[in-house]
């Protein structure tokens, strides 16, 4: 496994040239699953946005993974941002039941949910890599893979705190860039921790 300046470097290397469109694409995302849920809140009911929430959760399994397609060199079209909702079963029953586990763990004293959200946190890449898999199953490799490393990935979103402070004062334009930023780092890790369970 690298550190976390080598998954920052790596992450770099791979959207050196691809800023404008990673950008574009988080912006799609961010639209999608955040304005337009407020907007429906607003205009139709009150708790009508974590109906829209439920209904992105494909969309959000589609951006984690949109990195994962770039540090492989694979197609990263908008349109790919989509495709969770091709597999719509599988990938919202897996994020759905991450967000859950994060939840119950969050209510449980905050740690334990910090704890599953690092556990879970490979669910999706092995989603998207398994075509077979279920989404039980992918959380509970995620599970063994993380064992061991739940600190060091937690240790890497953490190290991105000065960045998402300089982001926030950007009125959250910064974020366009910095969420490709640290997903594509956590794809790198992803990549590692495959390869070191593979020779384990």
């Amino acid at each position: 496994m690298g550190n976390n300046q080598d998954y920052k470097n790596r992450a770099l290397n791979d959207l050196e040239g691809n800023w404008g469109k990673v950008a574009i694409a988080t912006l799609i995302y961010m639209l999608i699953s955040g304005a337009v849920g407020t907007v429906t809140d607003y205009t139709l009911f009150q708790g009508s946005s974590c109906l829209w929430t439920m209904l992105c959760l494909p969309l959000m399994w589609g951006f984690q993974v949109y990195f994962l397609r770039l540090i492989h060199k694979e197609d990263i079209s908008y349109e790919r941002l989509f495709d969770g909702y091709k597999d719509f079963v599988r990938t919202f029953l897996t994020m759905f039941l991450y967000f859950i586990a994060v939840f119950i763990g969050t209510i449980l004293f905050i740690i334990p949910g910090i704890i599953a959200g690092c556990g879970l946190a490979m669910a999706p890449f092995i989603l998207k890599e398994d075509a077979e898999i279920s989404a039980s199953d992918a959380l509970k490799k995620s599970w063994q893979m993380m064992k061991g490393h739940k600190w060091a990935i937690f240790w890497l979103g953490l190290s991105f705190i000065g960045w998402a402070i300089l982001a926030c004062l950007t009125l959250g334009i910064g974020f366009l860039f910095l969420s490709p930023y640290i997903e594509t780092a956590c794809a790198h890790f992803y990549e590692d921790l495959k390869k070191e369970t593979v020779l384990a």
